[in-house]
This record gives structure tokens, C-alpha cells and sequence, in this order.
């Protein structure tokens, strides 16, 4: 128990430590700071640190390293997305087609009717 103890202060800490790390990365992300790079690659080496001596979980540590990588390729890539893409025209839908949502349903008369679906 006094093993169990000791450990759970250190992996505490370091835990703790983790989390200042991703929690300073995805500011640096957020506020298009210039050394954000810098940032989330030293939060993925903590992470990394934490998830091979079994302090985080490898999934966990995988998710979380995963989501600042998108941030940070969005904010590397927006500025150039933005200036190469044209508004797109709507496109029409070919004459004939019915509108999605929508059924036929045959009445006591023998007729056939258009009901919206309600789920």
C-alpha cells in the first residue's frame, strides 16, 4: 500500500504535468501563435512520456495528440484554403426526383398520396 501510494503522487504530478503541456499546446493552436508548432510537439513527447510508462492511456494519449495535430495542420492550412477556393454555384435537382423525406401511400379510395415522414 505504501508502493501504491507513492506511485499515485508521482503519476499525479506527471499527470498534471500532461495536461499543463496539451492545455498550453491548444491555447498556442487557438491564438495562432508563431511557436505553436513548437508547443504541440513538446505536449505529443509528454504524452508520449506519460502513455509508455502507463501513467495515461495509449489511446488516450493517442486521441488527445491526435486532435492537437488537426488543430494545428488547420491552422497551417486555413489562410491558403481560404484564398484559393470559389464560392460554388447551388446545383439544381433534376426535374422528376422527389424531395428526400417524403413517401408514397396509397389511400382506401385507390389513389396514391405524398406523406412527409415524421421521424
Amino acid at each position: 500500500m505504501r508502493q501504491a501510494e507513492r506511485r499515485a503522487v508521482r503519476n499525479r504530478a506527471a499527470r498534471s504535468a500532461v495536461r499543463t503541456y496539451v492545455k498550453n499546446a491548444a491555447g498556442a493552436v487557438a491564438s495562432s501563435s508563431t511557436d505553436a508548432a513548437a508547443v504541440v510537439r513538446a505536449a505529443v513527447r509528454a504524452l508520449d512520456k506519460a502513455a509508455q510508462k502507463g501513467i495515461v492511456h495509449p489511446n488516450a494519449a493517442a486521441r488527445r495528440k491526435s486532435r492537437l495535430m488537426s488543430r494545428l495542420y488547420k491552422l497551417s492550412v486555413a489562410p491558403v484554403a481560404v484564398a484559393e477556393t470559389t464560392p460554388a454555384k447551388p446545383t439544381r435537382r433534376a426535374a422528376g426526383t422527389r424531395a428526400t423525406g417524403t413517401r408514397t401511400r396509397r389511400t382506401t379510395t385507390g389513389t396514391t398520396s405524398r406523406t412527409r415522414r415524421t421521424s
